[in-house]
This record gives C-alpha cells, structure tokens and sequence, in this order.
C-alpha cells in the first residue's frame, strides 16, 4: 500500500510540474523566418545555379506576456533588424551584437494591436517573417 502511494505521489508531482511547463509557454509562438535576399553574384541578383543550402542563424519567439520578441543567434556577429507595421512603416530597428547560442530580448511594448513584419540582416542575407499581436 505504502509504494502505492509513493508512486501515486511521484506521478501527482510530474502532473504538476507538466501542468506549470505547459501553462508557463502557452503565450509564446515562433515567429516563423523565411530567406528573402543574398549578396549579389556578381551583378546577377540570381545565380545561374542551384543557391547553396543555407541555414537561417537566429530563431525568434514571440512573447506576449512580457510583450517582447525573443531571439535566439545561432551564429556571431551583427543582426541588424527592422520591425514594420501594417502600413509598412518602421516601428522599430536596432542591431543586436549576438554571441553564439545568445538570447536577446526585442521591446514590443510601443506596438499596438495588429500584423507587424520583421526584417534580420546578417552577412548580407536578410530574413523576414510575420508576427500578430492581439
């Protein structure tokens, strides 16, 4: 009877801790980026091949709890960004300096309700994707 309730107990405390994980993370989404551009090839903006696999260096999160873009480089160096609004015009931009495997955090608390683009540069690649405040 004892080791049943032992185990009763271990299985009620993993219940809880998923149930606090779960809650903890159910206002954030990834905000999903796509390639846009490369450096040119010469002066062909597209190469007469296959482009080589590429690898977006940063992950973005959206936090709408904290209001906040989290970003995660993969990769060192200098991300300039740029944040649009529905209209097109910026609402923010700065350049994160990022170290490898870094988290950064984007202020959103300017935003109002609505579609928002954002736009990474990084070694003349740029990255873009779409985020909604609510």
């Amino acid at each position: 009877m004892r080791k049943n309730i032992k185990l009763l107990a271990i299985m009620f405390a993993f219940a809880m801790q998923s149930v606090t994980m779960w809650s903890a993370t159910t206002s954030m989404y990834p905000v999903s980026l796509s390639y846009r551009q490369g450096p040119l090839v010469g002066n062909n903006p597209k190469p007469s091949k296959a482009p080589a696999h590429f690898c977006i260096p940063l992950s973005v999160v959206l936090d709408e709890d904290s209001q906040q873009l989290l970003v995660t480089a993969l990769a060192e160096g200098e991300f300039t960004y740029n944040i649009y609004n529905e209209s097109n015009e910026i609402v923010s931009q700065g350049v994160l300096n990022c170290s490898n495997n870094g988290s950064y955090g984007i202020n959103l608390r300017f935003c109002s309700y609505g579609t928002y683009n954002i736009e990474v540069s990084y070694n003349e690649h740029v990255y873009e994707g779409t985020f909604i405040l609510d």
